[in-house]
This record gives structure tokens, sequence and C-alpha cells, in this order.
């Protein structure tokens, strides 16, 4: 599937029979463990992350979730994130959440969005969103980031 438009950042995910509920589709909670992994290939491949967890620089301020349709084990799932917004020392992060069934077309299951705040976690206080990852976001997103 090519992503929706004013999205580049994809991450593909297969439905784990782990990740259910008791009524057989995926838990609301696994829609949020997608939305994380997403933001942390996000990070990685945008703004250069090396994966040390002491240094990563962020910290999850606020998630808003848009449930629309129901995902099955079965389904493939594609999370296509953005940035739209860089502030200070905070930035949006935006997520459209797709169900691909075998033979269908796929559809959106969910959007969503959440407040990332730049967290300096050996001094233990909120930081400016370091020069670097800004510079790669606004270089990465096809269209303009508000401030």
């Amino acid at each position: 599937m090519n992503p929706p438009e004013g999205y580049r950042h994809t991450s593909h995910f297969e439905v784990r029979f782990a990740d259910l509920d008791a009524m057989g589709h995926l838990n609301h909670a696994k829609f949020l463990t997608y939305m994380e992994q997403a933001r942390i290939d996000y990070v990685q491949q945008v703004c250069g992350w090396q994966g040390d967890w002491r240094t990563l620089g962020m910290i999850l301020a606020q998630a808003v979730v848009d449930y629309r349709l129901p995902i099955f084990y079965g389904d493939a799932v594609s999370v296509f994130t953005r940035c739209v917004r860089l502030g200070g020392k905070s930035f949006d992060l935006q997520y459209q959440i797709w169900r691909q069934r075998p033979q269908q077309a796929a559809e959106l299951a969910a959007e969503a969005r959440t407040v990332m705040v730049a967290y300096d976690y050996a001094s233990d206080q909120t930081i400016p969103v370091p020069p670097g990852w800004r510079a790669a976001m606004q270089a990465y997103e096809p269209t303009p980031i508000a401030s």
C-alpha cells in the first residue's frame, strides 16, 4: 500500500494471536503499542537515533486515538507516521493505522496523535527539541511542520 497523502514513514506489523482481546480483535492497547514501535522506527530512521535508551530524549505526554475499524488475526497492519508540529520543547506526531485483509483494499482502522516532550534523563528535566532532530524532521516531512 502506498502512504496516504502527506505521509512518508511507514511501519508494518503482523497481528499476533497474543494481541487479541476476548472478542477476537486487536486489543485497543495494542494500537498504542504499534504506534510506539512506529515512533521508535521514525526517530531511528528520520532523526538518526542509535538505540541508546538512556539518551532517547523524549517522553510521551499525550496520546489520542480515534478507533474506526476492528483489526483481526491474519490482518496486515501498516502504521504511517509524520511530524505535524515542532514546538520549543515538544513535537506532535500523527498516525494513520491501516488494516489490509487478503484480496481486499486497505482500510483506515484508526487515526491518532501523540505529543512528545524532549527530555534529558540524566538531569530529569525537559529540554529543547535537539537541533539535529528538528532539522531532520523538517527536511524529511513532505509538508511544512507547524510551530
